[in-house]
């Protein structure tokens, strides 16, 4: 079967329609289509729906035989509930051991961010062996897990809105995201903006919530010694908005030609950000050691500018 991102080329050629164009009908930029084309974007039902709209066709007619391909569900679905209570079963369970988040992914062979994914609920953590073992290492059989979960469904019924079952009208703060695999969240949502796992929600006064984000830093390219420096777990919040001049510090989204595929690939960094000329742009880190990148302008698709640097004290314990 034909990739959805093959599909949606096809069908954009037989209407005449270019990438570019498509781009801006459906709110995306040439990159991302770029990536949606070439499988490297996965697409939710809500962007293809905008592709069907713009083509002028149903979105079953974005398939081969009816099969769904590729496509990315909408994080809200009839089984986010269950999801979420799976995840607050493993959490209390988690808890009780006097575990921390870290001691779990340790123990499960996965990552903190995918733990940390499964107890929020954002993922079920049944497309591997995740629950398995949690379940053997939290001394209880993947139908006991469902069985508490199903009595936390009955119970938030007739409980109002908290935080904790996702109301609404709930504001939850500055995002923290942590990425699944990578350093840095390398994915973009359908406006820009980069999405991952939310750790935690940040209460910032003086910080618009809507247009800021943060992350952990990753690794010790910007450490060193005295205080402007950036240590491995520190926190950083980044504008979606402010213009990032020469100097700043900012997390920088680049795109470049892999020789694995012909396609553009992605890398997230952490850096200070110099636009030495119009034609290149210059990604220093504060560790001497380690050289800068020197990128042509066209492969720096997006900076967003620290705003805030929340540190960490120097002998850290764990994060609950």
């Amino acid at each position: 079967m034909a990739k959805i991102g093959d599909l949606i080329r096809s069908l954009r050629e037989e209407k005449g329609v270019t990438a570019k164009d498509l781009a801006e009908r459906i709110g995306l930029s040439a990159s991302q289509m770029s990536r949606l084309e070439s499988g490297q974007r996965r697409v939710n039902s809500e962007v293809l729906a905008r592709i069907a709209r713009a083509l002028e066709v149903t979105p079953s007619e974005l398939f081969e035989e009816g099969s769904p391909g590729s496509v990315r569900p909408l994080s809200s679905s009839a089984a986010t509930p269950l999801r979420q209570a799976i995840g607050k079963v493993i959490r209390s369970a988690r808890r009780q051991k006097h575990w921390t988040i870290e001691d779990l992914a340790r123990k499960t062979s996965t990552s903190r961010a995918f733990c940390l994914s499964v107890e929020e609920g954002r993922r079920s953590g049944m497309e591997s062996d995740f629950i398995k073992k949690a379940c053997r290492l939290l001394g209880f059989s993947p139908l006991d897990l469902l069985a508490s979960a199903e009595e936390k469904l009955d119970v938030s019924e007739t409980e109002p809105p908290t935080a904790e079952t996702g109301s609404s009208s709930f504001v939850h703060g500055i995002p923290l995201l942590a990425a699944d695999v990578s350093a840095y969240p390398e994915e973009l949502d359908d406006q820009g903006k980069p999405s991952g796992v939310v750790e935690q929600w940040l209460q910032l006064p003086g910080i618009d919530p809507d247009r800021s984000f943060a992350v952990r830093v990753a690794g010790d390219a910007m450490a060193g010694p005295g205080e402007d420096c950036f240590r491995n777990g520190d926190v950083i919040v980044l504008s979606l908005d402010e213009a990032v001049s020469s100097g700043s510090y900012a997390l920088v989204r680049t795109l470049w030609i892999s020789s694995e595929a012909p396609e553009f690939a992605t890398r997230t960094i952490f850096c200070s950000y110099f636009d030495d000329d119009h034609e290149a742009r210059r990604l220093q880190f504060l560790r001497p050691e380690y050289p800068p990148f020197i990128l042509p302008t066209s492969e720096v698709e997006h900076a967003w500018k620290v705003l805030l640097h929340l540190r960490i004290p120097a002998n850290p314990g764990s994060h609950p």
